[in-house]
């Protein structure tokens, strides 16, 4: 899926706030929290590329850069 720089911004901020909120739970969790917190924040984004981000933020402790994972 392609998102525009806007999107990605959102997005970041998201995965932020998860990442260290939930930094060294399990990879099931965080892509739990981080569905929840994507859908609460009103960013449409494709289920693969949660699981990515998921697996970055537990991989990465918490650390990040959407863009890298997921931008287009």
């Amino acid at each position: 899926m392609t998102y525009t720089d806007e999107e990605l911004e959102a997005i970041q901020h998201v995965v932020e706030r998860v990442g260290a909120n939930w930094d060294g739970a399990t990879t099931e969790t965080v892509e739990e929290k981080l569905r929840d917190a994507l859908s609460e924040a009103g960013a449409d984004i494709d289920q693969t590329d949660v699981a990515t981000l998921a697996a970055a933020i537990e991989s990465d402790h918490g650390t990040v850069d959407v863009s890298s994972v997921i931008g287009s």
